[in-house]
């Protein structure tokens, strides 16, 4: 893995963890919204929104799985090579 990858890896697991909490949190909010003034959300408008931000949580929690597992493969690999040189 080269260092600029490692480091977008890295980067992509601390920010992507906080981007679906706030995601999940507006899907949670949109969602109320709708229920508590319908008037003024109604619910073809707040469906749109708690739907986009619904799929921006899963997207998000993708990227961190997905980080999470590189990251484990890479240090099983080191871990590896440092195992036969030894």
């Amino acid at each position: 893995m080269t260092k600029r990858r490692k480091l977008f890896t890295w980067l992509g697991l601390f920010l992507s963890l906080p981007a679906a909490g706030y995601a999940g949190v507006s899907f949670i909010f949109y969602s109320w919204l709708s229920a508590a003034e319908p008037e003024r959300w109604p619910p073809e408008r707040a469906g749109v929104w708690a739907f986009g931000a619904l799929a921006l949580a899963i997207i998000f929690l993708g990227l961190f799985v997905y980080c999470i597992v590189c990251l484990i493969r890479e240090a099983n690999r080191r871990y590896r090579e440092s195992q036969k040189t030894t």
